[in-house]
């Protein structure tokens, strides 16, 4: 492997980038191991070394478009002081983004044949990773910017597991406007939050 100049991004950070601009210009099913090791300026076998086959490609792309939506999340939640409040404004942000997002647009355009499903097998039935690590800064959110809640932690965990994943299903299979999908699942929180009251 070739050492970088001083200052140079990681050799990850390159490949995503050779990748990302890869799908840019063409789609993910133009996306080579060749061509993403062509586009950072290294040999094949690193990118194979890195992320072992194209689906493990894609999986890590998408785990750095996740961090994108969690600093949405983060932010939108920071800017309000009541708990329903902050959680429909983080799901509008992060379904806004979605719209505008080149990744997500194309997980989900992606064809349902062998070469495009990498993405939308990764928000679907290989979901776990995303849908924990979500659950994880919302809930720490929610603890750190909204206290008390009338949740126990077991509760909060499952309010908040829900919400991710109303958002998640919104994202793939978009059907309404990013503020009144944020409006709908702010309303099952707040219904969970009543009860939980009594």
């Amino acid at each position: 492997m070739t050492v970088g100049a001083p200052g140079a991004a990681p050799v990850r950070v390159r490949l995503l980038d050779a990748a990302q601009a890869m799908i840019e210009a063409s789609g993910w099913s133009s996306v080579t191991m060749s061509g993403v090791a062509a586009g950072a300026g290294v040999s094949r076998q690193t990118v194979y070394n890195e992320f072992g086959t194209k689906h493990g490609l894609a999986s890590h792309l998408a785990m750095r478009e996740l961090e994108r939506f969690l600093d949405v999340v983060r932010e939108r939640m920071q800017g309000e002081t009541e708990i329903i409040a902050g959680l429909r404004s983080a799901c509008e942000g992060v379904l806004d983004m979605g719209e505008r997002s080149l990744l997500v647009r194309t997980i989900v355009g992606s064809l349902p044949d062998e070469h495009d499903i990498d993405f939308l097998r990764i928000l679907t039935t290989e979901s776990g990773e995303i849908v924990e690590g979500s659950v994880a800064v919302v809930k720490q959110n929610v603890v750190e910017l909204y206290p008390p809640t009338p949740l126990t932690d077991a509760e909060l965990e499952v309010m908040v597991e829900l919400a991710v994943r109303l958002v998640l299903s919104a994202i793939t299979r978009p059907s309404k406007a990013p503020a009144a999908a944020a409006d709908e699942i702010a309303w099952v929180v707040g219904l969970a939050l009543k009860g939980a009251r009594g």
